[in-house]
This record gives structure tokens, C-alpha cells and sequence, in this order.
């Protein structure tokens, strides 16, 4: 087997590899051999039909089959020959096979670029000091503690009010199409200006339960879900019942029934105002880290590979499905898909993955070293942030999964190290 490797770009290679004739034809008889014991031709028992027969009746079925053999058997071993590191799925090209010739192909695929790191040492960076948490900012905190236990108790005589709470039967429309699934039995919403469409909150507003209504919504140009955007819904509304959210009272023994750990509302204060703190924290370290990277990113410039935008918007996508989920929301609900959502979060996941792939060459240009400590560390840190047992947390993950993200926080606090800070 010949290999031969052509750079295209900084990002894309070609691969061309030339099969011999003697594989060749090695696969053809194979792939007939075990045609003829299964095929049933009329008038021959299984395994008798004659080869001019099965090549009358089969020859393209048979060429296509012993090229998706030979590129199975030979691709892998080509890539390891070049020592390339696909990090895209191969296009592949070829001219047709025949049985007593040679079989040649060619698989275009994109690699990561190859960085020399610039500019990484001695950046001027503004890092923010995590302040006290603030009366109002412990007070918000105390509300929304109590907006998350409260109880929702069901209202008879008066009608559907901001605040409040509906469960409708929906059925929307789009210029004769179903809306967001169409129809939908028992759907849950609060009242407030961003319940399911712009608009909505206004036309149920004033209803009883019993009651059904018919309106058209007009969508904004801006609406999130491009294939709906400056459009109108219609949408038949019928309020089946009205709930009333009911907040607990604020005392010593709210705190209790939160956790044993709470002995008196001044306990929970003290918690949260930790907790405040900390979230703080975390906003200024990851403000600090978005100006490292936005500094790297400006210092060194390089082509990302589409595969690699393409794989970090989709993981964007899925955690904010997660994240949606773990509310009871699913993105159709809130007019969105994942194909717009994809579309919208290329540019956030470019960023990400230059800035990933830059750390990844610091690292690389520093010598910079993951050994056992660090990763007893790492998971003993995400035991804690998950609350489970490190052993679990060890079965779940292998250390290859985790040794990206180490080596990625060794090149940050280098780069923080060598820094000029200024805290404000």
C-alpha cells in the first residue's frame, strides 16, 4: 500500500493511497464467496448459481461492498503511516474500483493548526476583588429561596392575573403548520411577559378557568427561531384551571425545614452570604480567564478547523438543553431548535476552541505536565462541586478525559504568573 500525504492548508490535508492489485482482488473474491452461499437465484440451489450469473445480477452491489472494505482495512493504517491526526471525518474520493487493477483513493480531512505561541508572558491584565455580599444582593437571595418552596394553591373566583399561575390546552399554528409540536395538553406556565410567545401574557390576561380563546400572535423580526421570525401565530388558548403561588414565611423555622445543618434564620443568612461570595468569586475568575483569552486570541492568529466549531457548538447546544431540562423546559416551548441554536453559537464556540487550542500549544512550548497528583486533585474537586463520592466520580471518568482541562488551568495560571495584574 502506498501513502502519500499533500498539505492543502494549515488545517486540511490530503491523503492519497494507491491499494494493490493483489488486495484488490483478494477482497473481489471474498466478497463473491460469501455472496454465493447466501444469494438465491431461481433455478439453482444456494451456493451453486455460476460466477458469470452473480457478476450479471451483482457486479455494482459487489464493487461498492469491497470499497467500503478496503477503506475500512486501509484508511486507518494510511493514517497512522502519515502520522496525521484527522480531527473531521474524511471526504472521500475515488474513480471506481476494478477487480485486476490497483485501487486508488484520496480522503481530504482537517487537523488541528500548528501554533507557535505569541505574546503570552507578561500581559497586562485587570483582575476585579470579591467584595462582601450586600443587603440587597442577601436579600434577593432570601426571595429566591422562598419563591423555589413555595406552594401553589388553586384559585376560584377571580380570573388569571400576572403571577399567577395557568394550565392550558394549546394548539398553535404557523401559516397552516403546527407550532412548537402543535398541540399541547396540560402545559404549565407562569404569567409574565416571557411565557411561551411575545404577547401571550397579554391576550390570556382577564381569563377564567373554563374559558377559551383565539388570537394571533405577531412574532418580532428579532424572534429567536429564525424559521418563525416576523411571522404570526395563531394560537387556541383554553385555561383549564388558575394557581396562585403562596411564599412561605421567612423565620427560623423556614430554615430548619431547608436543612438540619440550619439551626435559626441567621445560620441560613450566614450560608448564603458565603455562597454570594463565592459565585462572586467564580464571576471575577472567569472575567479574569475571558481577558486572557481575549488577549491570546488578538496576539495569535491561526484558521480553526470547521469540525472542531461545529463539535464545541453542538456540546453549547446540549448543555443548554441540560440546563432547560433540568427546569422542565424544552427548547421548542421557548420557540427555539437546536439547528438555530447551532447556527447562533458558532461564534461563541470559535472563540472557545481558539482560545483551547492555544493553551493547548503553551502547554505543549512550556512543558507543562499532568502526573497522578493532579489528577487526585481534579477529582477530589469535582466530587465536591457534584457532591458524590470520589470513587463514583473516578468510575465515570478515565484520567484522558480529564487531562485536557488540567493541562488547560497549568497554561492559565503560567500565563497568571508571569502577568502584570492590576486589582481594582
Amino acid at each position: 500500500m502506498k501513502v502519500d500525504v499533500t498539505h492543502v492548508s494549515d488545517i486540511e490535508k490530503r491523503l492519497t493511497v494507491v491499494v494493490p492489485q493483489e488486495t484488490v482482488s483478494s477482497q473481489f473474491e471474498q466478497a463473491y464467496k460469501e455472496l454465493k452461499k447466501n444469494v438465491r437465484l431461481k433455478g439453482f440451489r444456494p451456493g451453486k448459481a455460476p460466477m458469470s450469473l452473480l457478476e450479471q445480477y451483482f457486479k455494482a452491489q459487489v464493487e461498492e461492498d469491497v470499497i467500503s472494505r478496503i477503506l475500512q482495512e486501509s484508511y486507518p493504517r494510511a493514517i497512522d503511516e502519515a502520522q496525521a491526526n484527522p480531527v473531521s471525518q474524511p471526504k472521500i474520493e475515488n474513480a471506481g474500483i476494478e477487480r485486476d487493477k490497483d485501487f486508488s483513493y484520496t480522503a481530504v480531512f482537517e487537523v488541528k493548526p500548528s501554533i507557535t505561541p505569541q505574546g503570552y508572558e507578561g500581559l497586562e491584565l485587570e483582575r476585579e476583588k470579591t467584595a462582601p455580599a450586600g443587603d440587597e444582593e442577601l436579600a434577593s437571595a432570601l426571595e429566591g429561596l422562598r419563591s423555589t418552596y413555595a406552594t401553589l394553591k388553586d384559585i376560584e373566583g377571580r380570573s388569571l392575573a400576572r403571577g399567577d399561575f395557568g394550565i392550558f390546552d394549546l394548539d398553535a399554528s404557523c401559516e397552516g403548520r403546527p407550532y412548537g409540536g402543535g398541540t399541547q395538553k396540560d402545559f404549565f406556565l407562569e404569567i409574565s411577559d416571557s411565557s411561551y410567545l411575545p404577547g401571550f401574557a397579554a391576550q390570556v390576561e382577564g381569563m377564567q378557568a373554563g374559558e377559551e380563546r383565539s388570537f394571533t400572535l405577531q412574532l418580532p423580526a428579532d424572534f429567536g427561531n429564525k424559521d418563525y421570525a416576523g411571522r404570526q401565530v395563531d394560537v387556541k388558548a383554553a385555561l383549564k384551571s388558575i394557581k396562585e403561588r403562596v411564599l412561605p414565611v421567612l423565620d427560623d423555622e423556614f430554615a430548619r425545614d431547608l436543612s438540619q445543618k440550619y439551626s435559626c434564620l441567621d445560620d441560613l443568612k450566614k450560608a448564603l452570604s458565603d455562597e454570594i461570595v463565592t459565585r462572586k468569586r467564580n464571576q471575577a475568575e472567569h472575567g479574569f480567564k475571558e481577558k486572557i483569552f481575549d488577549a491570546l486570541i488578538e496576539k495569535n492568529a491561526f484558521d480553526v478547523p470547521k469540525a472542531l466549531i461545529d463539535m464545541q457548538a453542538r456540546n453549547m447546544v446540549m448543555e443548554t438543553q441540560q440546563m432547560l431540562a433540568q427546569q422542565g423546559i424544552k427548547l421548542e416551548s421557548l420557540g427555539q431548535n437546536a439547528g438555530t441554536l447551532i447556527e447562533r453559537y458558532r461564534g461563541p464556540a470559535e472563540r472557545q476552541v481558539k482560545a483551547a487550542l492555544i493553551l493547548e500549544a503553551i502547554a505543549a512550548k512550556e512543558g507543562l505536565t499532568v502526573d497522578d497528583t493532579d489528577f487526585d486533585k481534579k477529582y477530589d474537586e469535582l466530587a465536591a462541586q457534584y457532591g458524590q463520592d470520589v470513587a463514583a466520580i473516578r468510575a465515570a471518568l478515565e484520567p484522558e478525559v480529564l487531562r485536557p482541562q488540567i493541562l488547560e488551568k497549568k497554561a492559565i495560571d503560567f500565563i497568571t504568573a508571569k502577568a502584570q495584574i492590576t486589582e481594582k
